[in-house]
């Protein structure tokens, strides 16, 4: 979840991240990982998307990103669940800047509903796609062309089966679908871009007390950091999302010390935490993978 402003650990105060911005050129700000949620009851971690990066080499300007777990008694917490508990459209990380764009997929982060009726008419889930288009596509089609988009799991078999597809991305443009995916492999990621990457490769299941880690075979350099990156996802997030994919009674099935090729759709670059590089992971929609076969 995005914020207008976030706790800066350096200055101890609730800034922008605009101010943000002035204050690390300043050389009052240290770090884009110096942020928190900014309600008092609460310490979440949040990234300035951005920050550290040279302003002509910016596609977008810095944005906050919470990046960790709110505590039970945080507001913004409570009105994230309410945003989740609503309706929700293929389009929701779009905004009405992210003008059509021809010949370019979106993001289809949609959690599938666990009531769908056969035949949905998504043209990304499999079936004889012979249901009806949902009634957004109507509204949306006499104000505006519509933009064709892939689920993760449709994105990872066109990438699989080298495909050439433009992606677009909200609030940056567009990027080729092999700039999208970045494959883990003792890369130093310490300059790459704060926007959506999919990080990917072998890495194993683990059943924790409160959740699943996934830990990656291969390293990432960060800072004066080289580890294994990892993601986790709780069980609370788990039970909250639509996505039947990675229900708990999957997950449990897959924790069996197999690898898998994973992949983990990220809208900040990894980060360094407790001496770990992780890479965050906002939901269930977010993460995939395939078995390996050979």
């Amino acid at each position: 979840m995005k914020l207008e402003k976030a706790f800066s650990e350096d200055i101890n105060l609730c800034i922008t991240a605009q101010d943000a911005d002035r204050k690390f050129d300043e050389g009052n700000i240290k770090s884009k990982f110096n942020f928190q949620c900014p309600d008092e009851k609460c310490d979440a971690p949040v990234t300035c998307a951005n920050l550290d990066r040279p302003k002509h080499k910016r596609k977008r300007d810095p944005y906050y990103k919470v990046v960790g777990k709110h505590s039970p008694q945080c507001d913004i917490a409570k009105d994230i669940r309410a945003q989740r508990n609503g309706p929700r459209t293929s389009s929701d990380i779009y905004s009405d800047s992210d003008e059509y764009t021809d010949n370019a997929i979106r993001l289809n982060l949609q959690p599938p509903s666990t009531n769908r009726p056969e035949g949905s008419g998504d043209p990304n889930e499999k079936g004889d796609g012979k249901g009806k288009a949902r009634p957004k596509d109507y509204a949306e089609a006499g104000k505006r062309k519509i933009q064709r988009s892939k689920t993760l799991s449709s994105l990872i078999d066109a990438y699989l089966a080298k495909e050439s597809i433009t992606v677009q991305l909200p609030e940056t443009g567009v990027i080729h679908i092999n700039d999208l995916f970045y494959e883990i492999n003792g890369q130093d990621v310490s300059e790459l871009e704060d926007d959506f990457r999919i990080f990917y490769g072998k890495a194993w299941f683990n059943k924790r007390e409160s959740g699943y880690s996934i830990v990656f075979e291969k390293t990432l350099a960060l800072n004066e950091t080289t580890k294994k990156p990892s993601t986790y996802m709780s069980i609370n997030t788990l039970e909250a999302s639509g996505f039947r994919r990675f229900n708990l009674n999957t997950l449990d099935k897959i924790a069996d010390n197999k690898p898998k090729m994973v992949f983990v759709l990220s809208e900040t670059g990894p980060r360094v935490k407790n001496g770990y590089i992780n890479i965050w992971c906002e939901g269930a929609e977010y993460l995939d993978y395939r078995l390996i076969t050979r």
